[in-house]
């Protein structure tokens, strides 16, 4: 199938969108105000956008694919404009005058498509797809971030971003968009059709209305054809609280591991037929990172694992997700408890190749692990030891899940460096690779003030993200633990309890945490 990015366009045409240029004015002619569009033109003016290219394109690949889908339900069906915009920061009359190594120089492309169906009275633009260069600070998290390649003119550019799409209520709406999304982050977006999520669908489950989307059944049957794992709740069949299980600790879980996630949440207010069922579901991938939060002195920050295990997990200093929301545009921030838990009714967290449990099961691991490691922790002769200790007597021990490859990990493991500007020995760091699994859970350990002020941790505890995660903490998936000036091994298990094996380590204090701007 051709790649529907990469096509030679028809006509191209370049404007001057400096000031005085009127976006308003333009999206209002052009693409009858169309809010997603209007939110494009938005987000390349506060990147300094200057240049807007217009090109006329021809449907290949998937959007080909979609035409004959909809054609195949509305007879009189036709696809009457298809547009490749395209954002950049520079001045310029033709594109051949841009250089194509310099993809900084574009802030984003859009395709933009308008379908009719006169029989339905339908007359529509909608963003097909688009994806506009990310502007958070480097503190905040934005792992799932995806290169894609675009052709403008003749040229090939790439541009790094989150893949947005758009219903049209005809064959897909925000659940199909929401999954291409996601998707695109596991496989090969351009073989990814809508009629092959909504094939996946109704195999599963039988034949549907794909104008009005997916329930939980149908999502997880696409995922499940697509061979992408996850974990999910659905809060309105499990008896499950969104209290009890807090929809943002499996958001955050698969923000944190590049994977992603998606809420179904119900709209207040919004009636609640067939034709209106009041709900919708939005993509997460990034969330903003919020140091100066109180809320770790707080209880209710706290995450109980049961009444004498507690620690602070990581996403208490998160600030806002990251989301795309197809009725409104690319790139948002909405603040953690905005979407109440009564509103919640679906979530997913998506998770990496070969993982086999998320990042609350991995938390919930660990926290047991460290609790194991106490009393040969009290005999070792290093300060921040003795200071993880009391801030766990206190249960402000902070706790970040990170699912990642083991090149991924031995890559941070190499450039550590703990304050004093000590790295760890090379040949211990070859030993440690050859024992670890292809997928691995990372969960940072962390005090307060160390870890939101200095972007820092003591270490790690490393698990098989491969191995079933039991109900009863057999150590399957242990691997070891890393802490300032050890490492701990598991040795043997004797009458249920384990002994650990103290390696020595070349670094003795703090360290940065995986994916953190140098302090």
């Amino acid at each position: 199938m051709k790649n529907h990015r990469l096509v030679t366009p028809l006509r191209i045409k370049c404007i001057n969108s400096s000031r005085p240029f009127s976006n308003f004015d333009y999206v209002d002619c052009q693409f009858g105000g169309l809010a997603s569009v209007r939110r494009l033109f938005s987000q390349a003016r506060q990147m300094n956008g200057q240049t807007v290219v217009l090109e006329d394109i021809p449907a290949e690949g998937i959007i080909r694919s979609e035409n004959y889908e909809i054609r195949e339900w509305h007879d009189d069906y036709e696809m009457l404009d298809l547009k490749r915009l395209s954002f950049w920061n520079v001045k310029f009359s033709q594109v051949r005058s841009v250089n194509s190594k310099v993809s900084r120089q574009l802030l984003g492309y859009a395709i933009l498509k308008r379908d009719n169906v006169p029989s339905l009275s339908y007359d529509r633009w909608h963003v097909f797809e688009s994806v506009m260069l990310n502007r958070w600070n480097e503190q905040d998290c934005l792992a799932c971030n995806k290169k894609y390649s675009v052709n403008i003119g003749e040229k090939k550019f790439e541009i790094m971003g989150n893949l947005y799409c758009q219903q049209n209520e005809l064959n897909k709406a925000c659940a199909q968009v929401s999954l291409r999304s996601l998707c695109s982050l596991h496989l090969n977006d351009t073989q990814i059709t809508y009629r092959k999520i909504n094939e996946a669908a109704e195999e599963a489950w039988g034949p549907f209305d794909k104008s009005k989307g997916l329930d939980s059944r149908r999502i997880r049957a696409v995922l499940d054809k697509f061979g992408i794992k996850y974990n999910d709740v659905d809060y309105t069949v499990s008896g499950d609280s969104s209290d009890d299980l807090p929809y943002q600790k499996y958001l955050y879980g698969g923000i944190e591991s590049g994977a992603g996630a998606l809420l179904g949440f119900r709209r207040t207010g919004a009636a609640v037929d067939d034709d209106h069922p009041g709900k919708h579901i939005i993509p997460f991938f990034g969330h903003t990172f919020n140091k100066d939060t109180w809320e770790h002195r707080a209880d209710l920050a706290y995450f109980h694992l049961g009444d004498d295990t507690r620690y602070l997990p990581s996403e208490t200093w998160l600030g806002s997700f990251i989301v795309h929301d197809d009725n409104f545009g690319s790139n948002f921030a909405i603040p953690k408890r905005y979407i109440t838990s009564e509103q919640a009714q679906y979530v997913v967290e998506l998770l990496r190749p070969k993982a086999n449990y998320g990042g609350s099961e991995a938390e919930a691991i660990a926290i047991d692990y460290l609790y194991s490691f106490l009393p040969y922790l009290h005999s070792l002769d290093n300060v921040w030891l003795h200071r993880l200790i009391e801030h766990y007597d206190r249960q402000e021990v902070v706790l970040r899940a990170i699912c990642l490859k083991k090149l991924e990990y031995m890559r941070h493991l190499e450039l550590m460096r703990d304050w004093l500007g000590v790295s760890e020995d090379k040949e211990l760091i070859k030993i440690l690779k050859e024992g670890l699994s292809d997928t691995l859970w990372i969960i940072e350990i962390s005090i307060p003030e160390l870890f939101p002020a200095n972007q820092r941790k003591l270490g790690e505890i490393v698990l098989n993200a491969s191995a079933e995660a039991t109900e009863y903490r057999d150590f399957t998936p242990f691997l070891y633990c890393r802490l300032p000036g050890y490492y701990l091994f598991l040795k043997q298990i004797r009458s249920g309890s384990p002994d650990f094996l103290p390696v020595p380590s070349s670094m003795i204090s703090h360290t940065r945490l995986y994916r953190s701007s140098p302090v």
